[in-house]
């Protein structure tokens, strides 16, 4: 099992840098680390549609607003990075059309659909490093890499060849699960993202 300091530390290997310990020393390389950490995962689960973070879940019904082609005001699920599909109820496979938006009456995003009774299909933000996939694992660390190399090395060639890496990994990862395919469990279960 991978932990969050064996992503960091791979990031840094990528880079031909030494590892570290605890994203609290008292180093530069150590808040860097942890300042990039976060926006780059975020980044990563919602550039892939990543089985281990794949979620299909009810949403929470807000209001009824009064607009007639998206009658329906959902709140956006609170793990939730990036809702990739609508549908209407738990069994429903046809995807409703859907749009994310703010309200600032209720100070939230929400998901506005035709769909009643709307269940998403979204991808949640995993938070325990230990249930990443190991191809996510790669991806990430390569990403973190890309992100790093300049403010760490200054190194132009090498954030560009992180970056490539990096790519090459995405493209690997999709074709993967393309041939291996993975079922969205039902919405009233406690599993996520099985292959």
């Amino acid at each position: 099992m991978v932990s969050k300091i064996d992503i960091c530390n791979l990031a840094l290997a990528h880079l031909g840098q030494e590892g570290i310990s605890s994203l609290t020393q008292e180093d530069e390389r150590s808040r860097r680390i942890h300042l990039f950490y976060e926006p780059v995962k975020a980044e990563v689960l919602r550039t892939h549609n990543w089985a281990f973070a794949l979620v299909r879940e009810p949403l929470v019904l807000l209001e009824d607003p009064s607009a007639p082609a998206y009658p329906y005001l959902y709140q956006y699920p609170a793990d939730g990075l990036f809702v990739r599909k609508v549908f209407a109820g738990a069994e429903g496979r046809k995807p409703y059309p859907f749009k994310e938006v703010y309200r600032r009456r209720i100070n939230q995003r929400a998901v506005q659909t035709p769909a009643p009774q709307a269940v998403a299909e979204y991808t949640r933000d995993v938070q325990d490093a230990t249930q990443f996939d190991p191809a996510f694992v790669k991806a990430f660390s390569l990403a973190l890499a890309a992100d790093l190399a300049l403010t760490l090395t200054g190194d132009e060639a090498l954030c560009r060849l992180m970056l490539g890496r990096y790519s090459q990994c995405l493209e690997e990862a999709r074709r993967s699960n393309m041939s291996e395919g993975f079922e969205i469990p039902p919405a009233d279960s406690a599993f996520v993202g099985v292959r």
